[in-house]
């Protein structure tokens, strides 16, 4: 790293209360605690908490049927009163395998196991709305920070049908009327409120956070509320003609490809493939494809570095932050251009954009803004946002403020995310104040933003096609590939006939077609690892690159309904290791916490000494 990314570095993390736990991802050494032995003392409440300076109890990947009838028995469970658990799962050929073997393991507990499964959409319904009893999802980090995952067990966050809340974690209804202990309960509130009130970048704060995140992770061993499976990488495969640098931890969809693809021998455009896309709105995109494509039309306040976990300004060129972490200045480039004729990007635009995010009926990403960031605004007696008041206020032509009711020392990182980009002021008339250019499906399916790529079509479903073109204008210099052109599919093995074939130059490959014997990895670059993959199905071999993702599968609990012995039972009969191993073929790691080894306290080391010690 150069004398100057490294002065950057430093004014980033003075500037923020970001965790310097993040720092060794960047490629910096040094800032952070040190402290990987798992059990630092920490500051603040330091109270101790039940299942404190304990080691994972339910054993790595050993299946261990006696001490699951034991708890159930002790619960008075036995041959003559057995449980019936209904389990809703991913449409997921890996996650069936792994609920069969889980269900013959817990039928000798005393445990009858009822599956189905639910399309992405369909299981987050059910779930939100209690219809379910255990249930699989994850979590992919909206920004590389402990907090991000924790505040999916803080107990307030996790219930959905609670009045006056708005909660944004896992659904484990992890009310007072749970089955678990009260001082557990209690003592998650009260480690996640020491995480959440230190967002400073002291020695203090980062201690601090560090013990509270130990023990939360203790409290999820304690409550078995929630089974972390695994932890995955993001493997990218493609051809020798394309000049490619695959993105960092934070994901392809955090990566623009004007960063990624530097050329193409032969030709003009990268060709690839995704899977339906729901909206080409930025408030609006629900789905990892929508943000991807979002990504390379449109620009946000900041951005990370190629999808890896440094973050650099964008569409701004200066900022400063106020030392409670609440107000935020920043400084635009001048001279971004919109696509089209729209002219100058300017602070009124960014302010519209943000107050669309937050404001507009349209918007599906109003937790970034409200949850996430906790933006100040007022609010009507029904919880909704008073049209105009957002705190983002434009205090000149290139500057503008942005206020939060909390300190967060994650909001540049928050800025990056592609919800926050950049539109021209006024194109819809979605928000107070404001009569629109184009209805919101026609902007929704024909966007304008400032991004490296101009929208050229969207023919939707499957077997369409979305095309962009290179921007001429764009500030941060023209792209190297001239358009992007992605056909439409939705089976994976499909998907993965089309890049055997030459007509995609970068892809995944599916768990079903994928062989771990033709991979030969040859060299890291950080986590990243290079090397090969083939020959595959036309002779070929293909370039690969496997980066661990931050990010966290797991098996979760209505805590409503479903008994603690029965979520203990089921974490004495989990082996993560062979799941890892046969189910998902070895691209992943087992997980033991639910925060990554990339932000846990420690790093990978603290995350490792922590749950074996």
């Amino acid at each position: 790293m150069s004398e100057d990314d490294q002065m950057k570095r430093r004014r980033f993390l003075q500037a923020t209360g970001a965790s310097a736990l993040t720092v060794g991802l960047a490629g910096c050494s040094g800032g952070g605690n040190g402290n990987g032995n798992g059990n630092g003392n920490g500051n603040g409440n330091g109270t101790e908490t039940p299942g404190s300076d304990v080691s994972y109890p339910y054993g790595a990947n050993e299946i261990r049927i006696g001490e699951a009838k034991a708890v159930m028995e002790e619960a008075g469970y036995g041959p003559d009163n057995r449980f019936e658990l209904d389990w809703l799962q991913y449409v997921s050929p890996a996650w069936g395998e792994i609920a069969e073997t889980v269900r013959g393991r817990l039928e000798q507990a005393y445990i009858d196991m009822n599956t189905s499964e639910a399309d992405f959409g369909q299981l987050l319904d059910k779930t939100e709305n209690g219809d379910m009893q255990a249930f699989t999802l994850g979590w992919v980090a909206d920004y590389p920070g402990a907090r991000n995952f924790l505040q999916l067990v803080d107990p307030e966050n996790t219930i959905y049908d609670a009045e006056g809340i708005s909660p944004n974690g896992a659904r484990l209804f992890w009310s007072e009327d749970a089955y678990t202990d009260t001082d557990v309960r209690d003592s998650m509130t009260e480690q996640f409120d020491r995480i959440q009130n230190n967002p400073e970048n002291t020695d203090e704060a980062q201690s601090t956070r560090a013990d509270a995140t130990r023990k939360i992770e203790e409290l999820i061993w304690e409550s078995a509320a929630m089974l972390p499976i695994y932890h995955s990488v993001e493997d990218s495969y493609w051809y020798d003609r394309v000049d490619y640098n695959p993105p960092g931890g934070m994901g392809g969809s955090r990566a623009k490809a004007s960063n990624s693809v530097q050329g193409i021998e032969g030709s003009d455009t990268l060709n690839g493939t995704s899977v339906t896309l729901n909206s080409l709105d930025p408030i609006a995109s629900g789905n990892t494809s929508s943000g991807n494509k979002i990504m390379d039309m449109f620009d946000a306040p900041m951005n990370y570095v190629n999808g890896t976990t440094e973050v650099e300004p964008l569409i701004v060129e200066d900022y400063t932050v106020s030392e409670d972490l609440t107000e935020y200045e920043f400084t635009l480039k001048e001279g971004i251009q919109f696509h089209g004729d729209y002219g100058e990007v300017t602070a009124d635009d960014v302010v519209y954009s943000i107050r669309r995010l937050v404001e507009s009926p349209n918007s599906t990403n109003t937790y970034f803004p409200i949850s996430v960031l906790n933006i100040d605004r007022e609010e009507d007696d029904d919880g909704n946002v008073v049209p105009g008041s957002t705190a983002v206020e434009a205090t000149g032509d290139y500057t503008f403020t942005v206020t939060l009711r909390n300190a967060f020392g994650f909001t540049l990182e928050v800025l990056a995310y592609s919800a926050f980009s950049v539109v021209p002021e006024g194109i819809v008339g979605d928000i107070d104040g404001y009569e629109g250019e184009m209805e919101w499906s026609e902007f929704s399916s024909n966007p304008v933003g400032c991004g490296p790529f101009v929208f050229e079509e969207w023919q939707s479903g499957v077997g369409g096609e979305f095309r962009a073109s290179a921007f001429a204008d764009y500030h941060d210099g023209e792209p190297a590939v001239g358009n992007l052109s992605y056909t439409i599919l939705s089976d994976p093995n499909s998907i993965y006939n089309r890049f055997v074939n030459g007509n995609a130059d970068v892809s995944g490959i599916p768990t079903s077609q994928y062989d771990q014997s033709l991979v030969s990895i040859e060299e890291e670059d950080g986590v990243t690892q290079l090397g090969t993959y083939g020959p595959i199905g036309n002779d070929k071999t293909v370039n690969m690159a496997r980066t661990p993702t931050i990010d966290t599968f797991y098996i979760a609990f209505n805590m409503e309904e479903v008994p603690k012995a029965v979520r203990q039972a089921m974490a004495y009969v989990i082996t993560r290791d062979d799941f890892v191993s046969n189910v998902f073929k070895g691209r992943g790691e087992s997980a033991f916490h639910l925060t990554p080894p990339q932000v846990f306290p420690g790093g990978p080391e603290g995350y490792q000494n922590h749950w074996q010690e």
